[in-house]
């Protein structure tokens, strides 16, 4: 997919790492915990049911104790292959009341690995401009980087 005027962009390749071990990465919440936000945060109370309207929540811990949680919606799936969840919506389709993005993730094999990527869109310049500046290219890097080596060991 290729990104809009509203979308940040980032993607990989990653060596030695297969889709069985990406998806197996994303599919259970305790491995999810491990890569999820960047170090030095960590994620507790992980639910994530890899189905259209199915939950997708985490609380993201901070260091010097901040929490941020995420309450969203998986839209699609299509196993080893793609995810798209919002926090638009909540489980079951419930309008959430607040909308700040709707996330692509797509893995492709290639001849160097597996292609990983994320289109994240926004609902206006604003909110794409926040999220840059809230660390979206390092953040969501770093991220890449963990769940690479995190599906490696699996």
């Amino acid at each position: 997919m290729k990104p809009e005027e509203n979308d940040l962009h980032i993607s990989r390749t990653m060596k030695n790492v297969t889709r069985d071990q990406l998806w197996k990465a994303w599919s259970d919440p305790a491995i999810l915990a491990e890569w999820w936000c960047p170090k030095p945060w960590s994620v507790k109370d992980v639910l994530i049911e890899l189905k259209p309207g199915g939950a997708f929540k985490t609380t993201m811990c901070g260091p010097n104790g901040e929490e941020i949680p995420g309450n969203g919606c998986i839209v699609h799936v299509k196993e080893k292959e793609c995810i798209v969840f919002t926090d638009c919506m909540t489980a079951g389709w419930r309008p959430s009341g607040e909308s700040f993005m709707t996330a692509i993730i797509t893995m492709e094999d290639c001849p160097e690995g597996v292609r990983y990527s994320a289109v994240v869109k926004h609902k206006n310049a604003e909110d794409k401009k926040k999220h840059e500046e809230m660390g979206f290219h390092d953040g969501w890097g770093k991220v890449f980087e963990q769940l690479e080596d995190n599906a490696r060991g699996l």
